[in-house]
């Protein structure tokens, strides 16, 4: 930008008043948070941003010009929160979501290395088959991913291990593991791995083991203190959980290693009343380490879902908004600030370009929530280390969050989303609309919290 160029305010700004004289300014675009408190700074901070040349706004003719020497001019352009005059940000956002999502060049699988769990949680809408993964799958993966990267069609890997419990068939993946570190570091490809367990099986043996194969980040749910964590997350036989789950992550705890732990909360009216024990419970006992994620327990199909108690979407967002706030006084990292805030951290999974979900007979899914629906099933996993897809099929998925209705084009949360939010009924022909309004407000009083 040079000097005397003209200006405009982006069309994804937050201004935000908490109080005490204060202004947070938060733009869904970059992804920048800034709070400013100074007297001074304030007010020069709404001067430029009160210039703009919408055709409603009675300061229409005023003019922007950028100023080198103007530390908060110069700080609010690098940000965001200022852009060029003929910038047109929606076609920019658009060559952001090509460059950084369309041709992210990493293959991401999704494992499910089991249909089995250890669990029975209420709430859960999987059907606890005894069906896992075979050998034979494993070894078409390992051809698969050798021969893209051999073929230069990705530059790395990144496999989450899912299921059931994927800890059920811990030899199997410890074997497969080995083998895709080795053919990464052959053809000199970055190489991650993590796991969405429910931390029973992650013993101390284990977890040394799977550190040294790369499995660096876990994602384990916690409903709550040991009573309501029992009753809503219990074996077969009805015992509970809790126990062993802290014993295992103690243990995590008491060594040196470098990973992360996300402790997902899947809350309803019951356990948000002990949220507050719960997260002082966390903060007293795990180190940064250990992250926090939490959401309202949604009806997902499951058997129990007509006795099942669920807050509806404007409870969640009160109750969120709430957590926000105790886990910001406890001094947890808290992920769901970055999952709201960071621009395309809400496209789902599922519509990535390079997203796959490999099931334990090879069939080739995109979602984990409808396992044997076939929309979700594009393709196969043969021997020979190919994938077949249904090219016409993988469109319905990867396609439909491109075709921004007219309501997304002018919403201020575009940036986060990208139309690409749980796009499993777009594909069977729902049409989705969220509620623009409540994720700009939840959106809005998150920052506030995580701010103050």
């Amino acid at each position: 930008m040079e000097n005397g160029e003209r200006l405009k305010e982006s069309r994804y700004n937050f201004v935000l008043y908490p109080g005490g004289g204060a202004c947070i300014l938060y733009n869904s675009l970059s992804g920048s948070i800034i709070s400013v408190s100074d007297p001074a700074e304030l007010q020069h901070v709404r001067k430029l941003l009160g210039c703009t040349h919408a055709e409603n706004d009675s300061r229409q003719g005023q003019e922007l010009k950028y100023r080198e020497e103007d530390d908060i001019m110069r700080t609010l352009y690098e940000q965001g929160f200022l852009a060029a005059e003929d910038l047109d940000e929606l076609e920019y956002l658009r060559y952001l979501y090509e460059k950084e999502v369309v041709r992210n060049r990493e293959l991401s699988l999704t494992l499910i290395t089991t249909r089995q769990c250890n669990l029975r949680c209420v709430y859960c809408y999987e059907n606890h088959e005894n069906l896992v993964m075979s050998e034979e799958v494993y070894q078409s993966m390992e051809a698969y991913i050798e021969n893209s990267l051999r073929d230069r069609e990705y530059s790395g890997v990144s496999i989450t291990l899912f299921g059931g419990e994927p800890f059920l068939e811990y030899d199997r993946i410890v074997v497969f593991l080995e083998h895709i570190q080795k053919i990464c570091r052959k053809y000199h490809a970055s190489y991650g791995t993590g796991a969405t367990s429910n931390g029973v099986l992650i013993t101390p043996e284990r977890f040394e083991r799977l550190i040294s194969l790369g499995v660096d980040y876990y994602q384990i749910s916690i409903d709550g203190l040991e009573d309501t964590h029992d009753k809503y997350r219990r074996s077969p036989d009805g015992k509970g959980s809790f126990q062993k789950i802290i014993e295992n992550l103690s243990y995590m705890n008491s060594t040196d290693y470098d990973f992360e732990v996300t402790i997902r909360t899947n809350f309803n009216e019951e356990i948000f009343q002990r949220a507050e024990e719960f997260y002082r419970f966390l903060a007293e006992h795990f180190d940064q380490r250990f992250h926090v994620y939490y959401e309202g327990i949604k009806k997902l199909g499951g058997e129990n879902d007509g006795t099942l108690d669920v807050l509806q979407a404007e409870e969640v967002s009160e109750a969120s908004i709430d957590i926000a706030g105790t886990i910001k006084r406890l001094g947890i990292k808290n992920d769901v600030i970055d999952e709201m805030t960071l621009p395309f951290s809400r496209i789902c999974y599922a519509t990535g370009h390079n997203e796959y979900v490999i099931d334990y007979n090879g069939n080739v899914l995109k979602c984990t929530l409808s396992l044997d629906d076939p929309l979700n099933r594009i393709g196969k996993l043969k021997k020979d280390g190919t994938m077949e897809i249904d090219e016409a099929k993988h469109s319905r998925w990867v396609g439909k969050k491109i075709m921004l209705a007219d309501k997304c084009k002018t919403c201020r949360v575009l940036p986060l989303c990208y139309g690409g939010r749980c796009v499993n009924g777009r594909v069977h022909g729902e049409d989705f609309q969220c509620d623009s309004a409540l994720m700009e407000r939840e959106l809005e009083e998150l920052i506030v919290y995580n701010c103050n």
